[in-house]
């Protein structure tokens, strides 16, 4: 940031910090007069901030899990039913809105691909369907996996909601998400 130049000195004074605050914040509030930034590029709201919660546990209990370097099926029972309550909530809800607006068409196979694919290798790690000697590198690469399928959903699925959806209709999909989320 560039200062004023003191007078006589030819050095520069500190930048004004009020002025600099002012300046960022101006792209953040709506101006009378001027049009209203887009819903995409804002913090999520509504569903997407459902969305984006839920799917920030999920990381957090992917990172737990990898942490601890728990892989026997009662260290992965938690992950997999959470997984499979966040993809119940998310096509009863983002999937099936974006599928009505026809918006995100391919995201939205793909993100169905990759849940269908994760909860797979979940559940055969639960009931000991992977052989023994390549268990642990299994549950890993699905773990790694989990990590992008979460990071495409948050820069796919996400901007998508907000551009797609109104912000009526997002608040009471929101509360859906949470419900069945949650159960």
């Amino acid at each position: 940031m560039s200062g004023t130049r003191e007078p006589g000195t030819g050095s520069q004074s500190p930048p004004d910090p009020a002025r600099a605050h002012a300046g960022r914040l101006q792209h953040v509030f709506h101006r009378p007069g001027h049009k209203a930034p887009d819903r995409a590029g804002g913090p999520p709201e509504g569903l997407a901030a459902s969305l984006v919660t839920s799917g920030g546990l999920l990381l957090a209990m992917v990172e737990d899990v990898r942490m601890r370097e728990a892989n026997r099926p009662e260290d992965l029972r938690l992950l997999a039913d959470a997984l499979a309550r966040h993809n119940a909530a998310k096509e009863a809800t983002v999937l099936k809105v974006l599928d009505r607006h026809h918006a995100a068409q391919t995201v939205v196979t793909r993100d169905r691909q990759e849940g269908t694919l994760l909860q797979g290798i979940l559940d055969r790690a639960l009931i000991g369907r992977h052989p023994s000697d390549t268990h642990t590198l299994t549950v890993d690469g699905a773990l790694a996996q989990m990590y992008q399928y979460l990071f495409h959903e948050r820069r796919d699925l996400v901007p998508a909601l907000q551009r797609t959806i109104p912000a009526e209709e997002s608040e009471s999909l929101a509360a859906a998400f949470e419900a069945i989320d949650n159960e």
